[in-house]
Formats: C-alpha cells, sequence, structure tokens
C-alpha cells in the first residue's frame, strides 16, 4: 500500500501534472493511507478514495480556469484536506464513519463562483470550509447518530472588494450536541452605475436533534460616500431546530454611508419547536426584519434591533409563542435624531405563565426629532400572564401600544413618555 501511495504522489506532482488539462485519480484500501495531489495550471481534475480507518488525503490545485476535486472517505478517522485557487472551483467531500475531518479552502481573485459540498455521516465529525472571492457557496450536511453525536460544522465566507458577489451558506444536522456556525462577509461594487447592487448574505441552517447549537454573523458593507454611493446590501438568515436544549444566535450588520444608495437590509427568521431553547437575535443598521417562532415549554427569545446613520431604516419584529413559561424580550432603537424610521413589534403568546416585554425608543436629543412612531402590540392568550410595555419618544414622535390579554389572573404594564 506504500508503494502505491508512493506512485500516486509521484504521478500528480511531475511535470505532467502541469498540462493544459490535468487528471488525478487516487484509490487507496487499508488503514493509515496517505494520499497526495497537487495540479498547477490547466482545468485540473481529481479524485480520491479512500476505505479504511486513519486516512489521510491532500488535495491542492491552482489555475486560472476551473478546478474540480472529488474525495470518498468510508472509515474511521479519516482527514481530507482541499486547497484550491483560481477559477471557478468546484469540491465535494463525502466521509462515511466517526471522528473524520474535512477542510476546504477555496480562493477566487476575480468575480466567479467558488462550490463545496460536504456530507459526514457519523459522530464526533468536523467539517471547516473557508472560501473568498466570487460568488461562494457551500453546503454541509452531517447526520450522527445516539446520544452525542457531536458534530461540528463551521463555514466562514468573504466576496471579494468591487464585485458585487453573493455568499450563500446551507448547513442541515441531524443528532445531538451538534454545533453550526456561519461567518459571512459581503462587500458591495464601487464600479456599478446602478444604484442598489452589492454584496448579499444568504444562510440556512437547519438542526434536529437536542442540545444544538447555530451561530451566525452576517456584515454586509456598501461602498461610496454620500451621494456617490452606488451599492445596496443585504443579510438573509434562516434557522430552524427541532428538539430541546438548543441554542440560536444570529447577528447581523449592514453598513450603507451613501444618501443615494439603496437601503440595507436585514432579514432573520428562527423557528424553534422544543423546549428549553434560546433564541438570540441582533441586528444593526438599515431595515432590520426579524420573525422567531417557538413551540413548546420554557423557551427564551431576545430580539435587539438599532438603527443608526442618516438613512431611512425601520424595526420590525414578530415574537410568537406557544407553551408555558416562555419569556420574550424585544429592544428597538432609533439612534439618529433626523431618522424617520419606525419600530415595529409584535409579540404573541398562547399558554400560561407567559412573559412579555417590549421596550422602544427613538433617542433622540435637541430640537430635530424623529420623524416616525414606536408602534407595540402583545397579544396573550392563557392564564398567569404578563405583559411589560415602555415606550420612549421625542415631542413629535408618536407612540401606540395595544396589550390583548384573553385569561385569568393577567397582569399588564404600558408606560409611555
Amino acid at each position: 500500500m506504500k508503494y502505491i501511495t508512493t506512485l500516486a504522489v509521484l504521478l500528480a506532482t511531475t511535470s505532467l501534472a502541469s498540462a493544459a488539462s490535468n487528471e488525478s485519480f487516487i484509490l487507496q484500501a487499508g488503514k493509515k493511507n496517505i494520499g497526495v495531489a497537487q495540479q498547477v495550471k490547466g482545468d485540473n481534475v481529481q479524485a480520491t478514495v479512500q476505505v479504511g480507518n486513519r486516512n489521510h488525503a491532500v488535495t491542492t490545485q491552482k489555475n486560472g480556469d476551473t478546478n474540480k476535486s472529488g474525495i470518498l472517505e468510508i472509515g474511521n478517522d479519516n482527514s481530507a484536506v482541499v486547497g484550491q485557487t483560481g477559477g471557478a472551483n468546484k469540491q465535494g467531500t463525502l466521509q462515511v464513519g466517526n471522528s473524520n475531518f474535512a477542510l476546504t479552502l477555496q480562493g477566487n481573485g476575480t468575480s466567479g463562483s467558488n462550490t463545496s459540498g460536504t456530507a459526514q455521516f457519523g459522530n464526533g465529525n468536523n467539517s471547516l470550509v473557508g472560501q473568498s472571492g466570487g460568488s461562494n457557496t457551500q453546503g454541509t450536511l452531517q447526520f450522527g447518530a445516539g446520544k452525542d453525536s457531536g458534530n461540528l460544522a463551521e463555514t466562514g465566507q468573504t466576496t471579494g472588494p468591487n464585485n458585487g458577489d453573493k455568499n450563500l451558506s446551507n448547513t442541515i444536522q441531524a443528532g445531538s450536541d451538534n454545533t453550526a456556525i456561519n461567518a459571512q462577509n459581503s462587500v458591495g461594487d464601487a464600479h456599478l452605475t446602478k444604484p442598489g447592487l452589492g454584496g448579499e448574505n444568504n444562510q440556512l441552517s437547519l438542526q434536529f436533534g437536542k442540545g444544538n447549537t447555530e451561530l451566525t454573523d452576517q456584515n454586509s458593507i456598501g461602498t461610496g460616500n454620500k451621494k456617490t454611493a452606488v451599492s445596496g446590501v443585504e443579510n438573509d438568515s434562516l434557522t430552524l431546530q427541532v428538539g430541546k436544549d438548543n441554542f440560536s444566535q444570529t447577528k447581523q450588520n449592514g453598513t450603507n454611508p451613501g444618501d443615494t444608495a439603496n437601503q440595507s437590509t436585514n432579514a432573520s427568521l428562527t423557528a424553534q419547536f422544543g423546549q428549553d431553547n434560546t433564541a438570540l437575535t441582533k441586528q444593526k443598521n438599515g431595515d432590520n426584519l426579524q420573525a422567531t417562532v417557538q413551540g413548546g415549554s420554557d423557551n427564551f427569545a431576545q430580539t435587539t434591533q438599532k438603527n443608526s446613520g442618516g438613512e431611512l431604516g425601520t424595526n420590525a419584529s414578530l415574537t410568537a409563542q406557544f407553551g408555558e413559561g416562555n419569556l420574550a424580550f424585544t429592544k428597538q432603537k432609533i439612534a439618529d435624531p433626523l431618522n424617520t424610521g419606525v419600530n415595529g413589534s409584535l409579540i404573541a403568546q398562547v399558554g400560561k405563565s407567559n412573559f412579555a416585554v417590549a421596550h422602544q425608543n427613538d433617542n433622540s436629543t435637541g430640537l430635530q426629532p424623529m420623524i416616525g412612531a414606536n408602534l407595540q402590540a402583545t397579544v396573550q392568550v392563557g392564564n398567569n400572564n404578563n405583559a411589560v410595555t415602555t415606550q420612549t419618544a421625542s415631542a413629535t414622535v408618536t407612540n401606540a401600544s395595544v396589550t390583548a390579554q384573553f385569561g385569568s389572573h393577567n397582569v399588564a404594564l404600558t408606560t409611555q413618555k
């Protein structure tokens, strides 16, 4: 087996691999095998198959057009490392077994597409993906079994400057004690002639099981300054968790300094079904849109939205909880006294012993108040529920609050100033 490995390495690293079209195939059956393929220039194609335990596959490809790589590993304690630069890169990794490791790094210096797919079946598996430049696309699928799946999926994506491309990440995990981490950063195009075009971040996470953790951090940056701005930016995130003791945190930030540019938009949907779940959402700048749905008992949902800057901005939040012993906390703030944005919040709870807290503030000072409104509605159906609403605004701003409670032994407190 060692001779097969050595031959594969030599074939992959000879001058033949630098031709206009490179092709490489490695097949290893057994344990403790190492497969290395390195290809430079041309249209590179690489496939590696390893069957056994403690195998290692390393693939590096570089050219100016298209790189393709496929790795299949069946067994335990296997690792697959792939690095691709230049062109529109495509990578697929499939691992079946426990304690496997997959690392994929893709870089593109020009506008184009990086595509990577990772599928892992077993427990204790780790998938790490880093993509930069072009339109980045990543899909991760992890299936575990038993009480402690312990799989990790981490995706980091960054678009190149001045190309207005998109980041797209999809993660699906089934099992317990899994972790999904998504970090996306996009930059608008400074050379476009029309406003409203720029980088976008799109993220989808689906987790089925208990004790799962999902973390999402998205940042969209517009370009230009004041009248020269030409880029709009957008963050989109969707998280679904089914089970108990799950935790979800979503952070979104949009920056667009120009007066003529389209509005930055942060949009997030979090849905959790089970008990003892926690959903935290933080959105900053632009039009902030958040919806949180929780079905079960003893769940906690916190939404924080803030607008600052000279643009028009809206904070809109919906929290719906179905069960007992749930807590919903919503905080909305528009910091710029010249902003004409609106704070709008709706909290709906069906069950008993639920608590709803809403706080809205325009934070304006001096003689230039916000020309907008604070709008809050709380609906509770059940017994022993509590609703607290606090609204603070300037002299010309409207505070509007509606609290509707259906049941017995409910308490409602509203403060407006």
